[in-house]
This record gives C-alpha cells, structure tokens and sequence, in this order.
C-alpha cells in the first residue's frame, strides 16, 4: 500500500497548508472586527488598512493557487484528488476496515465514499469539479495583475472577499473529507485555536515625543 501512505503523507501536509490559510483568514477578519470598533482607529489607519488588505489578498490568493496548481511537480489539492481519482481501487471498503481496533465502519464509507467495494470515482469527478468550479475566479485573478492604483491612488483589486471566502470554505471542505477517507481523522474544523496576538492592541506602544 505504497500509494495509500503517499496520499497519507500528501493529505497531512496540505492540511497543515490550509490551517496556516485559515488562521490568516481568522486574524484578518478579528482586525477587521478591532477596527469597526473603535472610531479613533479607523480614522487613523486608513493608508495602513489598504496595504494590509493587499497583501493580504495576495498572501490568500497564493495559498488558494497552492491547493489548485496543476502542475505535475506540485503537492497540491487537486493533483491529490486526480490521483485518487486515477487510482480509485487503491482505496477499498476492506483496507477502510481494517485500520486498527478503532477503524470506521463500512457503513461510513458507503454513506461518504460510495456503496460499491471501491472509492466511487464519480465522487472524485463531483469533488474536482467543485474545487475547481469554487476557485476558478481565484484562478483568473492569480493570472493577472492583483493589485493597482487607481486615479485616486489607492490600491484596488477586481476579486470580492466573498468568492475568497467560498474557495477557503471549499478547499476546506474537500480537506477535511479526504483526511477522513485516508487517516480516519474526524476533523470539524482545520482553523486552529486562536491564541492571544489581539492583546497586542489592548495596550499603548508608540512613544510619540520628541
């Protein structure tokens, strides 16, 4: 089961791609929230919040192209689901089973991974199409230029948060589901538990006297 352990090692790297993903996203939305609640801040931090807000679209848009880059070299996502898909009866209802004394039944593999002895290729074929279907805006974007400055001087860029959000939603719902299918790990969530950064901003650190 050489390719099996391959996918094993694949998946929980690209698990750990997603939770670093996720976490930015987290901190990116809790900045957003310390921001509109506080007047003093917002109308003080203007230039600061756009360039925050460009890079990180552009840190975001790199994660989401590693998990969606085709290229035969790269441990992706989709290179992953096109190899589960071309070797479907790798994986099989048996081999699920047998996984140790807390293996999942086979009735957890019928119910997410099809009712036959084998990965249900169409399945895969569903999966590739959505990831695919969900980031393709993120796609297009990543080919053309990211960001500029438009007649005013500010940075713009012409991809919404909500097509960002719904590929990050995706990618980790396709993660979650093919951690399950290898490793049996019953994840709810890849976002990791936050710790304190925000306390950073609960206290006074710039000596503005000359």
């Amino acid at each position: 089961m050489d390719k099996v352990k391959k996918w094993q090692k694949e998946i929980e790297v690209i698990t750990g791609d997603v939770e670093d993903l996720l976490y930015s996203k987290y901190q990116a939305e809790e900045l957003e929230k310390i921001i509109r609640a506080n007047p003093f801040v917002q109308q003080n931090i203007s230039s600061f919040w756009e360039h925050y807000k460009l890079n990180y679209t552009y840190f975001i848009v790199s994660k989401i192209w590693h998990q969606i880059d085709e290229d035969t070299r790269s441990l992706s996502l989709i290179n992953l689901l096109k190899d589960l898909l071309t070797n479907h009866r790798v994986i099989t209802k048996s081999w699920w089973v047998s996984q140790g004394s807390n293996a999942l039944s086979s009735s957890t593999f019928e119910e997410e991974f099809g009712k036959g002895d084998n990965l249900d290729l169409n399945l895969v074929c569903e999966d590739i199409q959505s990831l695919k279907d969900s980031t393709k805006e993120i796609k297009e974007f990543r080919h053309k230029q990211v960001g500029h400055k438009d007649n005013s001087g500010k940075f713009t860029s012409n991809i919404s948060y909500t097509k960002i959000k719904e590929a990050i939603g995706q990618i980790e719902k396709l993660v979650i589901k093919y951690q399950l299918l290898l490793t049996q790990s019953g994840y709810e969530s890849l976002t990791p538990v936050p710790d304190d950064w925000q306390v950073a901003f609960t206290k006074g650190w710039i000596n503005n006297e000359k």
